[in-house]
């Protein structure tokens, strides 16, 4: 049991069967294809200073949704340094990134629950049947004193709604975050010199460099000439 518990932290992304949405209240099958999640990868990203959730679904997302109350994704996340809370059927987390499908221009809203408060941020991305949700560690889990935030500490689970339709991803906030490879920062990389600049190796043969390089053997040896000359003088 122990050694189970050891492995679940480590779980970073998650399938989930397709066709088991459920009841939200009673926990019975019911045939709501939209709310229907089939995968979610979690992904600290931008060198961990930033959480993306790419959750998948098993049919392209109407944006916005119009059948009755629309699509509800919330990402629960469990900052370890802050006491768990629970709110309605939710336990063990603290933090709540919450999208409404109410459309494609609507924001994020990131709820600290243990604190009180909700900031709102960039609308995801909606494309056929994925959504992305990115959010800043500092907003996700507050600002360190660099102005940013390391989200590699997140554990999280996803629970998608749909009117009285329900599918969880996780009862409890058990999943990190994957590292992604970081890309060279384009502000930086662009500044380097690339190979194809430097110069090649048949430029050193050219009627130019022969005549650079003609006038500086002509200076070295003329210098020591005049020199000699001024002193017999």
């Amino acid at each position: 049991m122990l050694a189970l518990v050891a492995v679940v932290p480590m779980l970073v992304a998650a399938r989930d069967p397709r066709g088991d949405v459920v009841s939200c209240g009673s926990g019975t099958a019911v045939g709501d294809a939209t709310a229907d999640v089939v995968a979610v990868d979690g992904q600290a990203a931008e060198l961990g200073t930033a959480a993306v959730w790419r959750i998948t679904f098993a049919r392209p997302i109407p944006v916005p949704d119009r059948a009755g109350a629309p699509l509800r994704i919330d990402v629960l996340v469990r900052d370890p340094l802050i006491a768990p809370v629970t709110r309605g059927d939710e336990h063990g987390m603290n933090r709540i990134v919450r999208w409404d499908d109410t459309g494609a221009d609507a924001n994020e809203e990131v709820m600290w629950v243990y604190e009180r408060t909700s900031t709102s941020f960039n609308p995801p991305v909606a494309d056929d049947r994925t959504v992305t949700i990115t959010v800043p560690g500092r907003i996700l889990l507050g600002e360190a004193e660099n102005g940013t935030e390391d989200v590699g500490r997140a554990r999280w689970s996803v629970v998608v709604r749909d009117g009285h339709a329900c599918d969880r991803v996780g009862d409890v906030p058990v999943y990190r975050l994957r590292d992604v490879a970081a890309s060279p920062s384009p502000t930086v990389s662009h500044l380097l010199p690339s190979r194809s600049a430097a110069p090649a190796a048949s430029d050193t043969g050219s009627p130019v460099g022969w005549t650079i390089t003609l006038i500086l053997l002509l200076t070295v040896t003329a210098i020591p000439f005049i020199l000699l000359r001024r002193r017999s003088s």
